[in-house]
């Protein structure tokens, strides 16, 4: 006999004809002391009798409801003369298959067969739906503590991402005014503009893939040669900027500046054979300023530098450099 046209021609009564001949049918081929689990965790059944007064249940209320086979295979194993498996899948769904599907389920089975009076019946039938979150190559179920843990680390980095230049790591333009607002709010901070000079000759002599490479090593000099409390960033093209909160005064933000500038000068260009040099003009700000404003006053003290010969740095002095107009809208 063939027990895989056997099962094929059960799930087809159960799933497709839904009858009351249909299911008669595919209740015949259980034994009377066979086993059913279903999928439904209320699905366990220990023999024919009470498999038969669940689906006379499950009929009553589910007359209106079609269901198709979109898809199934079966597989038959012999273990001896008397005892057979037959093994396979089933994704059924509505039958209204230009609509959204409320049923749409891929299921797993096992039948196991015996031999008992010359005839092939079902002692145990198994039917399971797989672990849908489970990854491939996963074997155990994540608890759901272990999903709400992977998404919040998927939205920190995706947060992460969103927040970091994808040249240097370093923040961007948004999340650095974020991240400086948030800590000028705290304290009083001096404010660094950091320029890297004539760094259009490093794109036209080496080439852009070079320029970025410098923009890279670059980041990693400003990580190397600021503190833990700084907020560093790429806030455009060669621009750079850093807020220095807890400094002393303005010879020391002097120093931490002229420390960048030797960094950068030393190591910047290393990788590519070239020397970078810097300009940096610096701001102070008091508790609450925001650091749109610092960052227009420190790009002045900037101008300042650059009109000097570059590669060194200052401080913003109204006098000298002026005051700027009010902030565009």
């Amino acid at each position: 006999m063939d027990l895989c046209k056997a099962a094929q021609k059960m799930w087809n009564d159960y799933v497709i004809a839904r009858t009351p001949e249909s299911l008669a049918r595919a209740l015949d081929q259980l034994a009377e002391d066979a086993i059913v689990i279903g999928t439904g965790k209320h699905e366990f059944y220990l023999d024919r009798k009470g498999m038969a007064q669940a689906l006379e249940k499950e009929l009553a209320t589910t007359t209106d409801q079609k269901f198709v086979i979109v898809d199934e295979w079966y597989q038959e194993q012999v273990l001896s003369d008397t005892v057979r498996i037959v093994y396979g899948g089933l994704r059924v769904r509505d039958a209204e298959l230009g609509q959204p599907a409320l049923v749409d389920m891929d299921s797993r089975f096992t039948l196991v067969y015996t031999l008992t009076g010359g005839a092939w019946k079902i002692r145990h039938a198994h039917q399971s739906l797989p672990y849908r979150d489970q990854a491939p190559d996963e074997y155990y179920p994540r608890s759901l503590a272990e999903q709400v843990q992977e998404a919040r680390l998927l939205a920190d980095r995706m947060t992460r991402l969103a927040e970091t230049d994808p040249v240097t790591g370093l923040y961007n333009h948004r999340a650095f005014f974020k991240a400086a607002d948030d800590r000028l709010a705290q304290g009083p901070a001096y404010f660094m503009v950091l320029d890297l000079d004539d760094f259009k000759r490093v794109n036209d002599t080496y080439g852009h893939l070079t320029g970025d490479s410098v923009l890279a090593c670059t980041g990693e000099v400003l990580r190397a040669a600021t503190r833990s409390v700084d907020v560093v960033g790429r806030i455009g093209g060669d621009e750079f900027a850093v807020l220095c909160p807890g400094v002393s005064g303005d010879a020391a933000a002097l120093a931490i500046a002229r420390r960048i500038i030797d960094h950068v000068n030393a190591k910047a260009g290393s990788k590519v054979g070239c020397t970078v040099r810097l300009s940096i003009g610096i701001a102070r700000g008091e508790k609450g300023v925001r650091a749109q404003e610092l960052f227009r006053l420190a790009d002045l003290a900037l101008y300042r530098v650059k009109g000097n010969g570059k590669n060194g740095c200052c401080l913003y002095d109204p006098a000298v450099d002026g005051v700027p107009g009010p902030a565009p809208l």
